[in-house]
């Protein structure tokens, strides 16, 4: 064997044994892969600047492939704290972001995969304790704005102290506060003054009603008392004509076929002596 054969036959083991050191790694749909070369000896390692996109790559042993989800994720944190009228409080809130496009080797090299847990989530924390303090218990219990005002002011503070100041390279997509509930005891305790309150409204309700009616009723009753005196009528006779009146309706709106019994006083309008002579 000469020596160029040994040449050929050296060069096909090493890529032979190159071939078997290398692995396949797939990036799936939303996701980028971040290079970070680790030479065993020789050659300098670090993050490469360009990440991978979706498919398939062919990778060395001494590369590590960090797989990185550009799409939007939820980071979710539950609270107990205390309000501003020291009532305990609990809820939850979520900070929804996503790592910018194209960014992501970026992001690894000063941040590391755990980029969230390591410098967001505790500066999130405090953002969302020093804005939801600031609102007594019946107010973020029942004052549905309050929930709005809160997301508004915990995203701009996550926006310009954290994500802009640092330089961070995600996209803050929304902040999401859950429902603020207080403890099951003060729930029934703020139940029973809302019943209260409602109860006084209602109350005070039916006094101006009964005022209302009692003040229409003597109006009225002026009102027959000037009727009947203009008519020289005594209040025995007068009670005569208004059930005569009563009835002249009920026949002008009942059906044809309609029998009135009317019976009236001795002293009723118009009503003849019997058995005396009409002259």
């Amino acid at each position: 064997m000469n020596r160029i054969q040994k040449d050929i036959i050296k060069g096909a083991l090493a890529i032979g044994l190159a071939l078997i050191g290398t692995g396949c790694v797939a990036i799936e749909a939303g996701h980028e892969g971040v290079l970070v070369e680790q030479p065993y000896v020789f050659g300098h390692g670090g993050v490469h600047p360009v990440p991978t996109t979706t498919g398939r790559i062919w990778v060395v042993p001494t590369t590590k492939v960090i797989d990185v989800d550009v799409r939007p994720v939820q980071y979710s944190e539950h609270f107990d704290i205390i309000s501003a009228e020291n009532a305990p409080v609990s809820f939850d809130a979520f900070l929804i972001a996503n790592v910018v496009e194209g960014r992501s080797p970026e992001l690894i090299t000063k941040y590391g995969p755990n980029w969230y847990q390591n410098n967001v989530k505790e500066a999130f924390r405090t953002f969302v304790r020093e804005e939801v303090q600031k609102y007594p218990l019946f107010q973020l219990t029942t004052d549905p704005t309050t929930r709005t005002k809160l997301q508004d002011a915990i995203a701009r503070e996550v926006q310009t102290k954290l994500i802009e100041k640092q330089n961070i390279p995600v996209r803050l997509n929304r902040i999401v506060v859950g429902s603020i509930m207080p403890p099951k005891g003060v729930v029934q305790q703020t139940t029973e003054t809302i019943v209260q309150e409602q109860r006084k409204i209602t109350m005070a309700e039916f006094q101006k009603a009964e005022e209302a009616r009692e003040k229409a009723e003597k109006q009225r009753g002026v009102a027959d008392r000037a009727y009947r005196e203009s008519l020289g009528l005594s209040a025995t006779e007068f009670v005569d004509l208004r059930r005569i009146e009563v009835q002249k309706e009920i026949v002008q709106h009942a059906p044809t076929a309609l029998t009135v019994i009317m019976g009236l006083e001795r002293t009723a309008i118009n009503l003849p002596q019997f058995g005396a002579d009409n002259k």
